[in-house]
């Protein structure tokens, strides 16, 4: 076994601050901390050498560390030392308090008796990396008599607090695979050959934050932090307000590790509704990923803004179901009055839609708008593009751009002490804001999907097309998506495209989904 009796010098190739620390950066919530400088475990030998000049120049060695140091003293001999002597004093005898207490130190930090026996320097070098951390060298001395003192009384490690910071500093290692600088830094004390310790330092990430233990039962399984004292908290699987990080049981080495975007993001999501289906990533909501040949994968720019084709959702429709679209109307002039035109590229872009359509199926459908000229418009050149030539034009009062508004004159001030009409309904929709001035957005939304809507579909046909504005499809989008449409203006400057909304397919058993669909390349701007 390698004996730790020498001296390293404290400089490192990797440099550093004088007192050994390393200088936070800010990170996003979506990566673990980075580390500038990795220096463990040099203060930790050097704390052994020095310890061990001390005991030489003291004269002979006291029973306790001359029996755990047969071998040569290491950071588990030292952390060891105080639980032999609570050992003794219980009456165990100093072998088996030996072989205890070692047992009971490397358990601590996620090693069973089996690897210790059987890797033991790597083990002894993960353990001396993890006691280190990014810690000074007067933090680690503390750190080795606070945890020799906490696993005295009764062989467990009983500060949480204290394991979940040297884990999150663990995962910001793993997290850029940072195991090299540790290589580097003891590659003259190991003579050139450095043990394997890293799976023994990832085996603490676990431990630490009260996982499962990784198995055949349990593989492929993503799961987060949840405990609040962690740099990596999280409120639920979903929540990446405070971090992004999540974990995932390998398949491969049954070991715990950092899942990566499309792991975390598409887990449970299963096959897919329909071909060319997108959805939003489950943990980083800016990812959106499509179902393509019977499988997901990462969205093209194109794709991922989180709206699906109009053209694709209505191929997919099955012969039984039945859709709704609700759109924003076509591209517009400056005029924004109730009798405001289409422009010419807005009429185009609306008969091309009507062609992609009539590509797919010859059926009739049926169109209402909300009154406003323009809306007529995109509809009217939609069932032209169409080719479909029997067709009638219903107003629908409930598809005016003011539905959710319950007191203009309170909006209005709003939106010209706010910042505009787009932050001002992108706030009320996604945060609820202004509630003197607008309607509850799931009381308001109800009544139109239901009250409205569906209650008319007896009378319309299989595939529907309602022409409206974007003051009702954003919070629309908002209600339907539970917050996550990528319409946030407010927060993302991004604002429902020309001819974007929501898709509501009915199915036989009375059963809805939404789906966010566009009828241009993107479904914002």
């Amino acid at each position: 076994m390698f004996f730790l009796m020498l001296a390293c010098s404290s400089d490192s190739s990797t440099g550093g601050n004088a007192d050994g620390s390393t200088a936070d950066k800010h990170h996003e919530s979506s990566t673990p901390a980075v580390l500038d400088t990795v220096r463990a475990p040099l203060y930790v030998f050097e704390i052994l050498a020095e310890r061990a000049s001390a005991d030489s120049a003291g004269g002979v060695p006291d029973t306790v560390r001359s029996a755990l140091e047969q071998s040569g003293a290491n950071v588990l001999t030292l952390l060891s030392r105080p639980r032999v002597e609570q050992l003794l004093m219980n009456h165990v005898p100093m072998d088996s308090a030996v072989v205890q207490a070692l047992g009971e130190t490397a358990r601590a930090f996620g090693v069973d008796s089996f690897q210790l026996s059987t890797d033991y320097d790597a083990v002894v070098l993960a353990i001396s990396a993890l006691v280190q951390n990014r810690a000074s060298k007067e933090e680690t001395e503390n750190f080795i008599r606070n945890v020799g003192e906490d696993l005295k009384g009764d062989g467990v490690w009983n500060d949480p607090n204290l394991k979940i910071r040297v884990a999150d500093w663990e995962v910001g290692i793993d997290s850029i695979w940072r195991y090299n600088d540790i290589r580097n830094n003891v590659v003259s004390v190991y003579g050139g050959n450095v043990p394997n310790f890293e799976r023994y330092m990832r085996a603490f990430i676990p431990l630490a934050y009260g996982f499962e233990p990784c198995t055949d039962v349990n593989a492929g399984k993503v799961t987060y932090v949840n405990q609040g004292q962690s740099a990596l908290f999280a409120n639920d699987y979903e929540a990446s307000d405070r971090s992004a990080v999540r974990f995932i049981c390998d398949v491969n080495s049954k070991e715990w590790r950092i899942a990566q975007p499309m792991e975390k993001d598409t887990v449970g999501f299963g096959v897919g509704e329909y071909d060319k289906e997108i959805r939003e990533g489950r943990v980083i909501h800016d990812n959106y990923y499509i179902y393509d040949a019977g499988t997901w994968r990462v969205a093209t720019p194109q794709e991922a803004d989180g709206f699906t084709d109009l053209v694709e959702v209505y191929a997919n429709l099955k012969p039984d179901e039945k859709a709704v679209f609700v759109i924003r109307h076509s591209e517009r002039t400056d005029d924004t009055g109730e009798k405001g035109h289409l422009t010419d590229n807005g009429k185009k872009y609306a008969r091309d839609l009507g062609a992609r359509l009539a590509a797919v199926g010859k059926e009739d459908f049926y169109y209402g708008y909300s009154g406003y000229t323009r809306t007529l418009e995109t509809c009217e050149n939609i069932a032209q593009g169409k080719g479909q030539s029997n067709y009638s034009l219903d107003v629908l009062p409930y598809m005016d751009g003011a539905w959710y508004v319950k007191d203009d004159a309170l909006v209005e001030s709003y939106i010209n002490s706010d910042g505009g009409g787009w932050v001002v309904y992108s706030k009320y929709a996604f945060t609820g804001a202004y509630p003197d001035a607008f309607y509850d957005l799931e009381t308001r939304s109800e009544q139109l999907l239901k009250d409205n809507v569906l209650a008319n579909l007896a009378s319309m046909k299989r595939v529907n097309v309602m022409c409206t504005h974007d003051f009702l499809v954003v919070p629309l989008l908002a209600y339907t998506t539970n917050g996550h449409a990528n319409v946030k203006y407010y927060e993302k400057w991004k604002w429902v495209n020309y001819m974007a909304g929501v898709a509501m397919i009915i199915s036989p058993d009375g059963s809805i989904r939404y789906i966010p669909v566009k009828g241009l390349e993107t479904g914002v701007m």
